[in-house]
């Protein structure tokens, strides 16, 4: 998801600057297929799955290894854990797994944590002889690092570290188009600039700007410096000393130090001797690898030349990425600026948590694409400033359904109202042409109010959340217009309204139906990409048709049986709310003359809104069906009440002694005479009671046989 906000925010920004100011964006997009990270992964890979292969059974030896492995990993990676027994961890893990007070705060305590209870886990409920799969996936993370320590350097067929970064590529690409993301206008791989990344390093060291130091060359930050004409760590000079994000922009196979030829801590890596067990390309300095920052510097001067206008990426990538690139690149080109603007994404958090690979804790793009629609995603993503944070919570969906919802009424709506005047205009009708106070205020006012708005959006630093509040805005004016007007609207002015609107999405990256009204429906991922070619008018007809004939047959039957009216009228609503919704048409019926609206829709939201209809029925008869058992049960105790003779009721009580002819007390247990204030409440209750008395008599006449 993270990847996600980052390529469809620079995609929509990128669509702006082409289709709304009209600039030609010649976009070259770099893959990194050379890194730490990768041949740890592919390495740790390989090693599995050998591992795997030769180990099918849970053997001894087997759970000796894991229990090593974990041992390692817990004291390694959780200081406060019991790291020498997994049954010591288990009962740590289910008092609380509590850490320290004064234990620094630990971003991946919990990736750990996890990782480690899950093997714990399985080594404590598999026995010994059974098939290892599954004992082996559940301790994956704890078994990989222990098996590249130890095997990582035997590790030689470079065809390993080609096929991972392939496979993630095309991967990402899937994600791409289902997340309607532009293909690059060209697309570089590290792999196919080897020479070219070795002939820039080259002459770097020739000018003085870098050095070698045990078969790896470095970029010397002191030498670029030193005439003056060039200022490393351009965009975030406070970062230039921070050593742990120097340490992880090295890379975790790659991290030097002064002892090993360095001559400053924040001298960075172009050039990597590489080490058993990594890739490696002949050099000048021996066999060696790319450093991270040096590919795109390469790759870019390649394609574009010594400076671009636009550089992207991740706000978390500006130092030392960037300014590394910056500064590379300023020192092959003898130049005083490579670049001259970097859009830098804001990160993503969901509900306030920042989704992270490091912390395995993120949601894939494929994973989000199961929930959400790439329609809503791209909304949720230009609702949000592309440069701020962006957290992605439940106040966000909201808006984003909210805001699709509005805007795919008001296009059913206008498409609708388009093709009726088709209709009546192929019959020889005439439309009035109509251009009132009304629009005139829609046309030269709404309408130019939003376009100024939009224009002034995007001219201050691409806003869309201010242009997509514009457009909302005029939509809202638009329903206003239409709903005052009803039969005298004139639909030249919705259209008109209804296709500027298209467009601004359009050039959002919302793709945008044939008509020009409105957005057509997303792409969904691993979705069969199919043509209309070879579907005949009959084939796309006939669903209609059957529901026109089943239709007919139904008041057929009732003219001819001579039904009451409600059985014609029944059928009518069963054709609207069941056999149309299903085909994606709904009719909305209007006052007077006017035939019903005609209007197509989505049916998988027609589908929803019936279930949510369906339940909110089912819900009402339920609270019916209660209020219904309430009502009998108040009546039964009622009528229970009423059984007892009134001369009876107050017999039973020890509160009286003696009672007068009609059985209301005149003596309570004492013997004292009752006062004239409670014998008048008492006759007050007799009086009741008859009532009760005569109601439980007459529903035992008229129920004869039956008991409450």
């Amino acid at each position: 998801m993270g990847h996600a906000r980052n390529y469809v925010s620079t995609d929509i920004s990128r669509r702006i600057l082409r289709d709304y100011f009209n600039y030609d964006v010649f976009f070259v997009q770099n893959v990194t297929d050379i890194d730490d990270k990768i041949i740890i992964r592919a390495r740790q890979n390989y090693l599995f799955d050998q591992y795997r292969q030769d180990h099918p059974s849970l053997t001894e030896e087997v759970k000796i290894k894991i229990e090593a492995a974990w041992k390692s990993y817990a004291s390694k990676n959780l200081a406060d854990a019991p790291s020498t027994s997994v049954s010591d961890f288990t009962d740590w893990v289910a008092a609380g797994a509590v850490p320290p007070a004064d234990l620094p705060i630990d971003p991946k305590r919990a990736m750990h944590l996890s990782a480690l209870t899950s093997a714990a886990t399985a080594l404590t409920v598999t026995p010994i002889g059974n098939d290892s799969e599954s004992i082996l996936q559940a301790a994956k993370d704890i078994l990989t690092p222990d098996l590249d320590a130890e095997l990582g350097r035997s590790v030689r067929d470079p065809k390993l570290f080609q096929d991972l970064p392939a496979y993630w590529e095309a991967h990402f690409n899937a994600d791409m188009r289902a997340l309607n993301v532009l293909p690059p206008t060209v697309v570089t791989r590290v792999s196919e600039y080897v020479p070219q990344i070795v002939s820039f390093v080259k002459k770097m060291v020739d000018n003085g700007y870098a050095y070698e130091a045990a078969g790896s060359v470095y970029f010397d930050t002191v030498a670029f410096e030193k005439e003056g004409k060039h200022f490393y760590a351009k965009l975030q000079p406070w970062s230039r000393g921070k050593t742990d994000l120097i340490d992880e922009g090295e890379g975790s196979l790659s991290i030097k130090t002064v002892a090993d030829g360095k001559k400053a801590p924040g001298d960075f890596a172009l050039w990597k001797a590489s080490k058993p067990g990594e890739p490696e390309w002949q050099s000048p300095w021996g066999l060696g690898r790319p450093g991270w920052h040096i590919e795109c510097s390469v790759m870019a001067s390649e394609v574009i030349g010594s400076q671009m206008d636009l550089h992207s990426g991740g706000i978390d990538l500006a130092f030392p990425h960037h300014d590394n690139e910056l500064a590379q690149s300023e020192a092959y080109h003898e130049c005083p600026q490579w670049v001259n603007y970097f859009l830098h994404t804001g990160h993503l958090h969901i509900e306030g948590l920042k989704m992270s690979k490091s912390l395995k804790n993120f949601i894939t793009i494929r994973e989000a694409l199961d929930i959400y629609s790439s329609r809503q995603l791209r909304l949720a993503f230009a609702l949000t400033q592309w440069n701020n944070p962006l957290d992605f919570k439940a106040g966000l969906i909201s808006e984003v359904k909210t805001i699709e919802s509005t805007f795919a009424n008001f296009f059913t709506v206008v498409r609708a109202l388009i093709a009726e005047e088709a209709t009546f205009i192929a019959k020889g009708g005439r439309v009035p042409e109509r251009f009132t106070e009304k629009e005139k205020a829609l046309l030269l006012g709404d309408l130019k109010i939003a376009q100024s708005a939009v224009h002034k959006a995007l001219c201050d630093n691409l806003a869309t959340p201010l242009a997509l509040q514009a457009l909302a805005a005029l939509v809202g004016k638009a329903n206003v217009y239409l709903s005052t007007s009803k039969a005298n609207a004139s639909v030249h002015a919705v259209t008109e309204v209804a296709k500027w609107i298209t467009h601004i999405l359009s050039v959002f990256g919302f793709e945008s139906r044939p008509d020009g009204i409105g957005w057509a429906e997303p792409v969904q991922l691993d979705s069969a990409y199919s043509s209309t070619a070879g579907i005949s008018e009959q084939d796309v007809a006939l669903p209609y048709l059957q529901v026109l004939s089943r239709y007919r047959d139904a008041v057929r039957r009732a003219a001819i049986a001579k039904a009451p009216y409600s059985e014609i009228l029944a059928a009518s609503d069963r054709l609207r709310d069941l056999d149309l919704a299903d085909l994606g048409v709904v009719l909305d019926d209007r006052d007077g003359e006017l035939s019903a609206l005609v209007k197509f829709v989505d049916r998988a939201e027609l589908s929803r809104q019936r279930a949510e209809k369906e339940a909110k029925e089912q819900e009402k008869q339920e609270r019916k069906a209660r209020a219904k058992q309430d009502e009998e049960r108040k009546i039964r105790e009622r009528l229970l009440k009423g059984k007892t003779s009134p001369p009876d009721l107050f017999r039973s009580s020890t509160e009286f002694s003696e009672f007068d002819d009609d059985g209301i007390p005149i003596r309570d247990s004492q013997g004292e005479d009752i006062p004239k204030s409670r014998k008048k409440k008492l006759m007050k209750e007799m009086d009741a009671q008859k009532k009760l008395h005569a109601e439980y008599l007459k529903w035992i006449e008229s129920h004869p046989g039956q008991a409450l």
